[in-house]
């Protein structure tokens, strides 16, 4: 695969990635859950245009550089924090829907971190490096819906690590 076919397929799944989230901003029943989707959505719109920007710097240069990719995500420890308070307006209860939406979200961030971590062991280590910061951001991705959903569905889990087992 070529750099510029990777960007290309990057900034496809970017585009469905945000569409998901837009769409689940738009069917939220709970404005703190519309307020988590619009967060991300936000953040996969940052890597759609990062991704436009690489591409037009290939298409001009035939060449493309390295420069960070931020996020709107906060440090892990921050985040954990403000995913367990903006997540206790779902817990137990996953109104309008939101267990289906939260979800399709996880599945898509899994696909996510499996198609960069691909990108980052098939392309060279100039170009890899491109894409080692989307994998590192969409694990966070990740992360954070898995906690919604662990949340929302009351499994006794909070970022992956059991927290309670109904034996105990």
């Amino acid at each position: 695969m070529t750099v510029e076919q990777a960007v290309r397929e990057a900034l496809a799944h970017e585009i469905d990635v945000r569409d998901l989230y837009v769409e689940a901003a738009r069917n939220a029943g709970d404005a703190s859950a519309r307020d988590f989707y619009r967060f991300l959505g936000k953040d996969e719109q940052s890597h759609v245009s990062y991704l436009e920007k690489k591409l037009q710097e290939w298409k001009a240069e035939g060449r493309i550089t390295y420069e960070g990719l931020a996020s709107a995500l906060p440090d892990p420890g921050v985040l954990e924090s403000a995913a367990e308070t903006a997540g206790s307006a779902l817990a137990g209860k996953a109104p309008g829907g939101e267990t289906e939406a939260l979800s399709r979200a996880l599945a898509a961030e899994e696909l996510s971190v499996a198609f960069y971590r691909g990108l980052v062991t098939a392309l060279g280590a100039e170009a890899s490096k491109l894409f080692a910061r989307f994998l590192e951001i969409e694990e966070g991705h990740r992360r954070i819906v898995r906690a919604e959903l662990d949340l929302a569905t009351r499994t006794g889990h909070w970022f992956d690590f059991r927290e309670f087992d109904l034996e105990d």
